[in-house]
């Protein structure tokens, strides 16, 4: 058996190496995402005192930001990327919530911004 040259070992096993915390951070990055969530929808539920939202909607509500929040990907956005993450929670809260006055789904959306931004400070991801 010939003896492997030792220069293409050492890369191949350097490559590999750097791959490996890719793993690692995602994981961070999910952990990071389920944190916010929680905070959220806690925030969320003490806000529902105001706008009395029936058990069942206040949780198809929470649901649609927690699919937002956990497709999206963590980090800052600009203003045009944070308008469009709004208008898809205010559109699907539209199509599951189609009961839902106007005015009320505009105070939880100011509701949800506020909330966003505070609990986005809290949940600061690993580096």
């Amino acid at each position: 058996m010939a003896a492997r040259p030792l220069f293409p070992t050492l890369l191949t096993m350097t490559s590999l190496l750097l791959t490996l915390p890719a793993p690692a951070s995602a994981e961070d990055e999910t952990e990071t995402r389920k944190k916010l969530v929680a905070c959220i929808n806690k925030d969320i539920a003490a806000a529902n005192a105001e706008w009395k939202l029936p058990a069942a909607d206040l949780k198809k509500f929470t649901d649609i930001i927690d699919r937002q929040i956990m497709k999206e990907p963590l980090g800052k956005k600009t203003p045009e990327e944070q308008a469009k993450v709004v208008n898809d929670i205010k559109d699907a809260s539209h199509k599951e919530l189609p009961n839902l006055e106007s005015k009320t789904l505009e105070k939880m959306l100011q509701t949800l911004k506020a909330k966003g931004a505070h609990c986005s400070t809290l949940v600061k991801p690993k580096k």
